[in-house]
C-alpha cells in the first residue's frame, strides 16, 4: 500500500516477517526518538543505546500474530520513516477493540506526513481488515500529543493522574484516548 508518491506502508504480522535489517532500523528509530525527547518509553534511562532498546523491541516483535499483533512500518523514499504497533484481544469480552502503542516518526521524517499516514492506516486496517469497533492508546500528559491525535478523531476519555514517573519530581498524568471506528462517539 502507498500513501503519496514517496511513502509506502506495510503491515508485518509475524516475528518471521521482521528481518534483522528491519529490526536494526526499528531499534535505531526508537533509540533516536527516545533520546530526542519522544514519549516512547525509557524516560528514566535516557540517553538509551541500542543495547537497551533492542531487547524491548524483540519482546514486542515476539507478540506479532498473537492476539492480532501487527506492526505497521512506513518508509519514505526507501528509508524507515515511522512505525507503530496494533494489538487486538483474543478475549471475547474485549475482542471488539484494539490498542495502539509505540507510535513514532523517525526524526528526519518529522513534518512529512508520516504521522498522518500511520494514524489513517491504523484506523482503516483496524476497521476494515480486523473488524474492530474501537481503538485505544495512552498518551503522556504534558506533551501536547493529544492535540495531534484529536486531528484524527481520537478523544480523551480518561486520565490516570500522576501515573507516570518520568524522573525525580516529574510525575505526569497518563491520558487515555479512544477512537470509535463505527462512526459513533466512543463511550467514556
Amino acid at each position: 500500500m502507498t500513501d503519496g508518491a514517496d511513502l509506502s506502508l506495510s503491515w508485518l504480522t509475524s516475528p518471521g516477517a521482521v528481518s534483522e535489517e528491519v529490526r536494526a532500523e526499528l531499534t535505531a528509530c526508537w533509540r533516536d526518538v527516545a533520546n530526542g525527547g519522544g514519549a516512547v518509553g525509557f524516560a528514566q534511562q535516557l540517553p538509551v543505546t541500542d543495547d537497551v532498546v533492542r531487547p524491548v523491541l524483540d519482546d514486542a516483535i515476539a507478540t506479532l500474530g498473537a492476539g492480532l499483533g501487527r506492526l505497521l512500518v512506513v518508509r519514505r523514499d526507501g528509508d524507515l520513516a515511522g512505525w507503530l504497533l496494533l494489538t487486538g484481544n483474543a478475549d471475547p469480552v474485549r475482542a471488539h477493540w484494539g490498542r495502539v502503542t509505540r507510535v513514532m516518526t523517525a526524526l528526519p521524517a518529522r513534518g512529512s506526513g508520516v504521522g498522518r499516514a500511520l494514524m489513517t492506516e491504523v484506523a482503516r486496517a483496524a476497521r476494515d481488515d480486523l473488524g474492530l469497533e474501537l481503538l485505544r492508546l495512552e498518551v503522556r500528559g504534558g506533551t501536547g500529543y493529544e492535540r495531534f491525535y484529536a486531528r484524527f478523531g481520537w478523544q480523551v476519555t480518561g486520565c490516570w493522574p500522576g501515573a507516570l514517573q518520568i524522573g525525580p519530581g516529574d510525575r505526569r498524568d497518563e491520558l487515555l484516548m479512544t477512537l470509535s471506528l463505527t462512526g459513533s462517539p466512543a463511550a467514556s
